[in-house]
């Protein structure tokens, strides 16, 4: 791991000029710490990030001050492993938390009536005609924007605006949820 810089060398720099110490800090470690964060992670986005906001505590609370060159590297590559293994945490809760949501979801889906499920339809029909062609063609039939452009003589642009209007019109009345329920029962339609 040896660059040409101490950790004596790192230390005293801080003391004397902090960005003359950051530098030194960022020479030595940066490369080696991203590649062990990067050895923990399996998202390839986190390990610099990590090591920033590592470097960025270290400087910011001043530990320089407060630890000796025999510990430094040490002290550094502990943060990063903790740093990691605090994302790999919330990545998960996060992950179990979307499952807890997609459930959720599917329950309220499941007790949808048949009374909602046609006053979405009702309200699919009152949309003006070429919104409700357009909501038609892309989400209860699946056709892709192209295909609906070409059948209906329009730009895939106006299809686009077509759908998020109808789309809108639609979330005022009803949650995203039913929608979304809706689609996925696009057969019964």
């Amino acid at each position: 791991m040896t660059m040409g810089v101490s950790d004596l060398e790192i230390l005293t720099a801080f003391q004397k000029d902090m960005n003359e110490g950051g530098k030194l800090l960022f020479q030595r470690y940066y490369k080696p710490l991203v590649l062990f964060s990067g050895s923990m992670l399996d998202d390839c986005t986190f390990p610099e990030d990590i090591v920033q906001e590592v470097f960025y505590h270290f400087i910011k609370n001043n530990v320089y001050r407060q630890l000796s060159p025999e510990v430094l590297s040490t002290y550094l590559f502990r943060c990063v492993k903790n740093a990691c293994l605090n994302k790999i945490r919330d990545q998960r809760e996060f992950a179990q938390a979307e499952l807890l949501r997609y459930d959720a979801v599917e329950e309220e889906a499941m007790t949808v009536s048949q009374e909602l499920i046609e006053a979405i339809r009702k309200a699919i029909e009152e949309l003006p005609q070429k919104t409700r062609m357009v909501v038609m063609a892309v989400v209860v039939e699946g056709k892709k924007y192209k295909e609906t452009a070409e059948e209906l003589g329009v730009s895939v642009n106006t299809v686009k605006t077509l759908l998020s209007g109808g789309l809108k019109q639609l979330r005022q009345q009803f949650s995203d949820t039913l929608l979304l329920f809706f689609i996925l029962e696009k057969n019964n339609f």
